[in-house]
């Protein structure tokens, strides 16, 4: 458990620190839009020039956001297999091993968690970059639901079964 609760704090700090420096590269770069000399007015061939920027880094904020939910979903599988082959391996009968399958439960939701967490903040984008926050909205929740799935059925359920099963032959 202190190896996960350090592992996950390392993550944090990993993703946060991610989150900063990719916000301050995105600060501290340059314009490319070339500025003119004159009056100061705001030409045709300018604002064309904005959106094609905006749009650029629109375009890689949405695939940061992409690659960081799929770390998260991957760091959430290997959080749920450690888990499981703990209290797989840990020698309890079946009765005992079902009862810390179930308090490890929360570790078979967490790409469910990742994903929402990926939706609440791809509305915090979308007031920025509307494509990108779009993008990230639907591939975060699709990753949560698509690896919870895999994890529910390729490993908690047979484990669940193979101790129910274990359990009433034993009685």
């Amino acid at each position: 458990m202190k190896f996960l609760r350090g592992f996950f704090m390392v993550l944090g700090v990993a993703a946060l620190t991610a989150a900063l420096v990719i916000g301050i590269s995105f600060l501290v770069k340059p314009s490319e839009v070339p500025m003119t000399e004159g009056a100061g007015a705001i030409s045709p061939e300018m604002v064309e020039q904005a959106r094609v920027v905006a749009q650029r880094v629109g375009q890689r904020m949405a695939w940061t956001m992409v690659l960081i939910s799929a770390v998260l979903q991957i760091f959430a599988w290997v959080a749920a297999l450690t888990k499981t082959k703990a209290v797989k391996n840990a020698g309890f009968d079946a009765a005992k091993t079902l009862e810390l399958l179930e308090a490890i439960d929360i570790y078979y939701d967490l790409p469910l968690y990742f994903g929402l967490l990926g939706s609440v903040g791809s509305f915090i984008v979308i007031t920025f970059y509307p494509d990108a926050g779009l993008m990230f909205a639907y591939a975060s929740t699709a990753m949560g639901i698509v690896v919870s799935v895999i994890l529910r059925l390729g490993y908690h359920t047979p484990l669940k079964q193979e101790l129910l099963i274990s359990q009433t032959v034993t009685k």
